[in-house]
């Protein structure tokens, strides 16, 4: 599979600086689809990284320990080709990874990057990419905390706030005691 990782991770970033961190329509221009990126970006604590080839799985788990283990970002967009979102198990996978990271002030999400066009090769990969955002849990948590506070989440369908809302809370209070060191 030839591909030049460079040109999905720049295609990452430009989606980062101009559909995350744009206000949208969907809030009436008042808020991007993530209030914080621009700060965290900014700040030099997001950091990209496109899968190329080999384990998925392997892949996730070394990335993850990377940036945990690394504590200079406290962001990292995991970029996939968009078959992947269609793997048996990945989410249930990424819920593995959220039983061992959430004790660490990690949280995975996983998602697809809206607006943009894979360069995958592959019959399989056109659309968006697939991406899975580790976030610093506590930067998250205090986030929406604050958003409580205004009408960001007023026009999100409740299904979509319990996939990510609900079901971060959720794996929070399930884990945060979990790790064994």
């Amino acid at each position: 599979m030839f591909m030049k990782i460079n040109e999905i991770e720049q295609d990452i970033w430009q989606w980062i600086e101009q559909y995350v961190e744009t206000e949208h329509k969907f809030y009436d221009y008042k808020f991007p689809p993530c209030p914080y990126a621009k700060s965290a970006r900014l700040r030099g604590l997001v950091d990209v990284v496109a899968h190329e080839s080999g384990n998925i799985k392997k892949f996730i788990s070394e990335q993850v320990n990377d940036l945990i283990g690394g504590k200079k970002f406290n962001v990292r967009v995991l970029v996939f080709a968009p078959r992947y979102k269609y793997l048996y198990g990945f989410k249930k996978f990424i819920n593995k990874v959220n039983l061992e990271i959430v004790p660490l002030d990690f949280y995975a999400q996983y998602g697809t990057a809206l607006r943009t066009a894979s360069r995958y090769t592959g019959l399989l990969n056109k659309g968006p990419y697939s991406i899975v955002i580790v976030n610093k849990l506590s930067d998250v948590l205090a986030g929406h905390q604050a958003l409580l506070n205004t009408d960001y989440y007023k026009p999100w369908a409740k299904h979509h706030y319990d996939a990510v809302v609900v079901r971060r809370q959720q794996m929070y209070e399930k884990y945060k005691h979990e790790h064994n060191d």
